[in-house]
């Protein structure tokens, strides 16, 4: 059960191509629940009850009448999805296997912003988002479907999970319900890493993964991976499975040959400031610009510190003691950092009301504070506390076994002190928004030009005096688009030296692996542009997107009839008629498999033996 109700928060969530995908879980036609509220499978030689990529339309059109749907009465589905030509594809082809199970699926669209605004809002039946990490753990993803973690008002006051609506009001089983709560709170009860935690926790996930497909409150679809491609001339190492936006250009770029800028592409964004900072597009550059107290190496789960020198963690996980490393420099005349600036940093995350990204504090460490009668937080009552000019704590309401990846993330990256006034104490060197489009920070990178919106730039120059080395380039230049084909075009013609292809431009003929490091596999991609041979990665990330209902609307027979519709691998692996081209692998769980009890191959397993 969520610690955090109430919480307005920022949602880590990307509705890109990727989470287009559409398919289902649930508990299946002739599965019977026994006294405990579990599912006995009879249609599947699968443990996964829907089988594996199987056209099953005869069991949706039975699930269906059993509820007591037929050619006279059927349902209509209203489906939200985020604005793309591939999703409506896919939302196409859906529909025309649903209308065989007296379902009329209505499909409309909508930008993420308006799609997150109407699902939190429960304006909706039907929808399909994703999740990406915050920390590679099972909890991260598993919180989602935490029942009391799904239920979010219309005022914009809510929880952390999936817009589900799981409430005593919705359309399931009671029992069920009730043994999704219990399992998460097992996961929540024992973060410690001892082999009898570990165990419990374990045992929890699988168990709330059956749950989920009985359920069928969420239905994964699949787990992207991450593709770049870059020129000969960059001196290029991939990042890991935390995705490039958790990776600063410091690392991943160690040379570039005839050349002293780095070029590439970005997304639009809103906010540089790391406390508003809403979606990949910003967290890169904040990454660049900025520090945090924890860093995950060069994009992958190992985390290490950073700005900090040394910690000590009590045996409850609830105290956090740092010490920072002396002579760190920030950029311009603001000197050196220190315990007050991460005090402040952390309380503005808090405390400020131009935080967007309280969910990461709040609902995820839940760090020490007093509230409210409405909910917000005292100003200085959160439990960060200076105590020495390089020494800081952070204390946590309950255990939690991830702060320190947690606070890698680039929302706890440390600004001058005083900088913006925007929280009680402090009058502010310059006003919030100047502050959000001219940052000063202590990273790699020092901010010099934002031109916002799609044809504008950004850039930023190499600081000589970053504490962990100059980096090998002046600078970064970005061109700032949205649409795919001029992504794409702006790389083949040679005007971005690191780039993402768009799935619309993607061949997989193209692609020629001739060697790997792990699960990252790298090779070779062309001929593109004047038969050019770009070099290209493909990593697994640690993200799951899905599709999902309104528990309170949508029957339980029409989300098993779209689980028995659906078939992962037509639209995700190679080969004709995939809309994702291969460039990912069919979810089985919500859970993704590198954080999986048992990785990968414990996944497998699971979902796949009886």
């Amino acid at each position: 059960m969520s610690n955090q109700k109430n919480i307005k928060r920022r949602r880590f969530l990307q509705a890109t191509g990727a989470s287009a995908l559409t398919i289902g879980l649930a508990g299946c036609t002739g599965d019977d629940d026994d006294d405990n509220g579990n599912v006995t499978n009879s249609g599947s030689d699968t443990a996964y009850p829907y089988g594996a990529n199987e056209l099953m339309i005869d069991e949706a059109k039975s699930v269906m009448e059993e509820a007591g749907y037929g050619p006279d009465n059927r349902y209509d589905l209203d489906w939200l999805q985020y604005v793309s030509p591939a999703w409506k594809e896919m939302a196409n082809t859906i529909r025309s296997r649903l209308d065989s199970a007296y379902i009329n699926m209505n499909i409309s669209d909508a930008d993420f912003g308006q799609l997150l605004n109407t699902t939190e809002k429960g304006d909706h039946e039907a929808f399909t988002l994703g999740w990406i990490a915050d920390y590679p753990g099972a909890r991260n993803f598993l919180q989602l479907i935490d029942p009391e973690n799904t239920v979010y008002d219309a005022e914009g006051s809510t929880p952390n999970g999936a817009r589900l609506f799981w409430s005593e009001d919705a359309k399931g089983d009671s029992e069920v319900r009730q043994n999704m709560t219990e399992q998460f709170d097992r996961i929540q009860d024992n973060p410690e890493q001892t082999e009898e935690a570990q165990s419990v926790r374990a045992e929890a996930t699988a168990r709330m993964e059956e749950l989920l497909w009985e359920s069928a409150a969420l239905l994964p679809v699949y787990h992207t991976v991450d593709d770049v491609y870059w020129y000969d001339k960059v001196d290029y190492d991939p990042p890991g499975g935390m995705g490039p936006s958790r990776a600063k250009t410091s690392t991943t770029v160690r040379g570039l040959e005839g050349d002293d800028i780095l070029n590439g592409t970005s997304g639009t964004f809103n906010s540089l400031d790391p406390i508003a900072s809403g979606n990949t597009a910003s967290g890169s550059k904040i990454m660049d610009m900025f520090d945090a107290p924890m860093n995950y190496v060069n994009g992958t789960t190992e985390v290490e510190p950073l700005i900090v020198e040394d910690y000590s963690v009590n045996d409850d996980l609830t105290e956090y003691e740092f010490t920072l490393k002396e002579g760190i420099q920030f950029h311009g005349d603001y000197g050196e950092v220190t315990a007050d600036d991460v005090v402040y940093s952390i309380r503005r995350l808090v405390e400020s009301t131009n935080s967007s990204n309280t969910y990461f504090p709040i609902s995820v460490l839940d760090i020490d504070r007093e509230e409210n009668d409405d909910g917000s937080v005292v100003s200085g009552s959160t439990a960060v506390e200076a105590t020495g000019d390089y020494s800081f704590t952070i204390t946590l309401r309950n255990a939690f076994g991830y702060t320190l990846e947690v606070l890698a993330y680039s929302a706890f990256s440390v600004v001058p002190e005083g900088i913006v006034g925007d929280i009680e104490g402090y009058d502010g060197d310059m006003d919030w928004q100047e502050f959000s489009t001219n940052p000063v920070g202590c990273g790699p990178f020092v901010f010099e030009e934002w031109q916002s919106g799609t044809g504008g730039e950004f850039r930023a120059s190499a600081f000589a005096d970053y504490h962990d080395g100059e980096p090998a380039v002046d600078g970064v230049q970005d061109a700032i688009l949205s649409e795919p084909n001029s992504i794409y075009n702006r790389f083949i013609n040679g005007n971005a030296d690191v780039s993402a292809i768009p799935t619309s431009q993607y061949d997989s003929a193209k692609v020629n692996f001739t060697d790997s490091e792990g699960a990252q596999q790298l090779g070779e991609y062309g001929p593109i542009g004047d038969d050019t041979t770009v070099n290209m990665s493909r990593t697994p990330a640690i993200n799951t997107y899905y599709i999902a209902f309104n528990m309170e609307e949508v029957p339980k027979a029409v989300r098993q009839a779209m689980a028995y519709v659906l078939t992962r691998g037509d639209f995700v692996n190679a080969g004709d008629g995939s809309v994702f081209k291969g460039r990912g692998e069919p979810a089985y769980h919500l859970t993704p498999p590198q954080v999986y009890p048992g990785g990968p191959e414990g996944y497998e397993q699971h979902w796949k033996e009886q």
